[in-house]
Parts: structure tokens; C-alpha cells; sequence
């Protein structure tokens, strides 16, 4: 069966030509051609533009008074306006898609990073809990040693220097872990370990080791319905003083206790002793007060020891009975070693990151793939 319109007349858009839509009556034709008559028509325009436009409004004439030809144009008219709609509805859906895959990809990637955030944090606490813990056993071993060594009876005092000794006037055991203070500071809290570190200096005195994370970067909250924000976690700063500064230790102790942080410049901070435990030269520490403090301190309101300043670290307290130090393992052999073990764990944890990205990488890979078959689909029904 031959095709209803021509090549010729297939190539125009006959309501176009005319400038007519697409309910318009055989009247309404009639007047179009009249009107494009006067403008194109050969012996009224003999251009050769104005004869080829004449000619497609006289092809638009009669396809229009054609009703065979006229019912197809208006179905193909009809069929070319629905894929059109459908296109442009296939555009929205595909960019919706687009934008919710690149979405998803960027929820990803910021879920990453705030883990990674949080693991480091966790393996910071994770080392002062650590070295807290192993200080803590190491002194619980020696008090037993040392209990047990004093279970025989010593023979009684009998010049008077041995009296004033058994009095408590010679000073007790103070080992490394016993200067350790822990200060918790607020999750606000900006201020950085150099900082802290000269604050603790400057009012308290010589300070072997500073332990202090740095604080996380503020990353926004990926919140979803029916979550609830996660409350940040307090800042810990493992503060070890030097040897001999016991007085330094115990003065910041009970400044941060009292709420007089003024010299720490941390708002807030709270403090405890790293043996989980008040140790027992702080005791002895407070007798020795009174008979120290001058005449015009007596109304004195706050605690006042002497503690070494930070170019003579070394130096003990000028004090009778100066405090006897034994050897044992510092802060610094426990993060040490603590270190070692932390490096095999972050190489265990890289790897297991590195397979957990090139899987996630994999996944967007085969959506990406899934998304543009969808799309070759639709287009294919289409």
C-alpha cells in the first residue's frame, strides 16, 4: 500500500506552515491561504524565497482538505507529541536518579571520614587508658611488695632522729606514675597540647610528659529520621610532672578540683589521678604544709607548695627530707610500647579500610552500570 503523504509532504508540518493549530476548520484553512496567497503568491511575489514558501502553503492546503491525509497527520502529530512528553519525563526521572547515586556517594565518603575521625580518637584514649591501666597494676605490685617487706617488726626508735623518721618527717616513695594527673577538659575545648603545655609550666612547674589528642574537626552531622545527634566525648590530657615536682602536682590537683582553672586557661576541666587513687605521698605532702608556710600566710585561703621551674627540672624541692624516687617505668615506656602495638593495629586497619573502599568502589561501579542499562532500556521502549 502506497504511504498516505509524500516525501515532499512529509517534510513539512502543514499547522506550521500556515500558522494554524491543530482544531482548526476547513474556514479558517481557507482564510490562512488567502493570507499567505497575498504575501507569496508568484505574480504577487516573484522571489525565488516567496515560490519555494508558496509552494509548502500549497502542499499544507491540501494535505489539510485531504481527511485521509489530514487524520494521519494529526495521529503522527499526536504520537510525536506524546514520545516528546515521555522524553523530557524519562530526563527528569534519569537526573533524579544521577543526583540520588551522586548523593549517596557523598553520604559515603563523609560517613568515612567521620569514622576514621573516630577510630582515631578511640586509639588516643584507647593508649591513656592503656598506660593509666599498666601504671595503675605496677603500683599495686610494688605497695604489695612493700607491705610484705613490712610485715616483720622493725626495732623501736631510740635516738631521737630515728623518733622524728618514725614520725613521718622522712618523705615517702613517689614514683613517676603517682605525678600523674589525667585532666578531663570539655569536648569545646580548642586548646592545643604546646599551649597546655606552657600554661602547666609557667604556673605549676617542670612537666616530663604531655599527652593531648587534638581535637576533631567539626564535620557536619549526616542526620536521618528517627536518629538522634551523638553527644561529643571529652578531651584527655595525661599530664606526668618531673621528678621532685610533687608540689607542682598537688597544687594543680586541687586548683582544678576547686574550680580555680584560671592558670590552666580551660574552662571547666576536671581532674584525676592516673593510679585511680589519691597516692599515698599526698598525705605527707599535707603535713609538711604548716611548718613551711610563713607567718604572713597563715590567713592564706589556697594551698602554696614549691615545685621546680622548667630550667632546673631536675632539681627536688629544698625540703629536710627530701622524697626518695625509685626506678620504674615512666610514662613515656608505656606509650612507647603502647605505640608499637598501635602501629601493628593501624597497619591491620589500613588494610581492612582499603578492601572496604575498593568493595564500596565496586558497588557505585555495578549501580553506575545498572543505572545507565535502565536508562538504554527505557529509551529502547521508547
Amino acid at each position: 500500500m502506497a504511504p498516505l503523504l509524500t516525501e515532499e509532504e512529509s517534510a513539512i508540518d502543514p499547522y506550521a506552515v500556515l500558522g494554524l493549530d491543530v482544531d482548526a476548520t476547513a474556514k479558517d484553512i481557507q482564510k490562512a491561504y488567502r493570507k499567505k496567497s497575498l504575501l507569496y503568491h508568484p505574480d504577487k511575489n516573484p522571489a525565488p524565497e516567496a515560490i519555494a514558501i508558496f509552494r509548502q502553503v500549497s502542499l499544507a492546503v491540501g494535505i489539510l482538505k485531504d481527511q485521509n491525509k489530514k487524520s494521519y497527520l494529526d495521529t503522527r502529530l499526536e504520537d510525536d507529541r506524546k514520545k516528546k512528553a515521555r522524553y523530557a519525563e524519562m530526563d527528569k526521572k534519569r537526573k533524579k536518579m544521577v543526583d540520588d547515586l551522586v548523593e549517596r556517594e557523598e553520604q559515603a565518603k563523609k560517613a568515612r571520614v567521620e569514622q576514621q575521625h573516630r577510630r582515631r580518637q578511640e586509639a588516643d584514649e584507647e593508649a591513656i587508658k592503656d598506660a593509666g591501666k599498666r601504671m595503675l597494676e605496677e603500683a599495686q605490685k610494688k605497695a604489695m611488695a612493700a607491705a610484705a617487706a613490712t610485715v616483720a617488726p622493725s626495732p623501736a626508735p631510740t635516738t631521737s632522729t630515728e623518733k622524728a623518721a618514725s614520725n613521718g618527717e622522712s618523705g615517702p616513695d613517689i614514683t613517676p606514675e603517682s605525678l600523674t594527673l589525667i585532666l578531663i577538659l570539655p569536648s569545646t575545648s580548642t586548646v592545643s597540647q604546646p599551649q597546655l603545655l606552657k600554661s602547666l609550666t609557667t604556673s605549676y612547674g617542670a612537666v616530663n610528659h604531655l599527652i593531648l589528642p587534638d581535637p576533631l574537626p567539626s564535620t557536619p552531622a549526616i542526620l536521618t529520621e528517627g536518629t538522634k545527634k551523638k553527644k561529643s566525648k571529652s578531651r584527655k590530657a595525661v599530664v606526668e610532672f618531673a621528678k621532685g615536682n610533687w608540689g607542682g602536682c598537688y597544687s594543680c590537683c586541687r586548683d582544678v578540683e576547686d574550680g580555680n582553672v584560671g592558670k590552666l586557661g580551660v574552662e571547666g576541666a576536671k581532674v584525676k589521678w592516673a593510679v585511680g587513687e589519691v597516692p599515698s605521698w599526698v598525705a605527707w605532702a599535707e603535713t609538711q604544709l604548716p611548718s613551711r608556710r610563713k607567718p604572713s600566710d597563715a590567713t592564706a585561703t589556697s594551698f602554696s607548695f614549691p615545685f621546680s621551674s622548667p630550667s632546673s627540672a631536675a632539681t627536688p624541692p629544698s625540703f629536710t627530707s627530701a622524697p626518695v624516687f625509685s626506678s620504674s617505668t615512666s610514662m613515656a615506656d608505656l606509650l612507647a610500647s603502647h605505640a608499637k602495638e598501635r602501629l601493628s593495629k593501624d597497619d591491620v586497619r589500613r588494610r581492612r579500610e582499603e578492601a572496604e573502599s575498593m568493595t564500596l568502589s565496586r558497588m557505585r561501579m555495578m549501580e553506575r552500570e545498572k543505572l545507565e542499562a535502565e536508562i538504554r532500556r527505557q529509551e529502547e521502549e521508547d
